[in-house]
């Protein structure tokens, strides 16, 4: 198993007005894929990942370890 830090943008409660932010530690062999986006935080657009599990589990990264940037900026 190979861990790494992720920081994802998490709507906890809908009615909240703004994005909380969580560090999660994701395990690198059930990344099934990223996705470079743009993310709307705090009226900013930021670059950002969608990140895609083995279990059907998305996630809005706007965070991701240096190795998987870089492979996502080389694209």
């Amino acid at each position: 198993m190979h861990f790494e830090k992720f920081t994802i943008v998490s709507q906890r409660d809908v009615q909240a007005l703004e994005d909380t932010h969580e560090i999660i530690l994701l395990n690198l062999d059930h990344i099934v894929s990223v996705k470079p986006i743009k993310i709307v935080v705090e009226e900013e657009v930021i670059q950002g990942y969608w990140i895609r599990m083995t279990n059907g589990k998305k996630y809005r990264s706007i965070k991701v370890p240096p190795a998987i940037a870089t492979i996502c900026e080389e694209i």
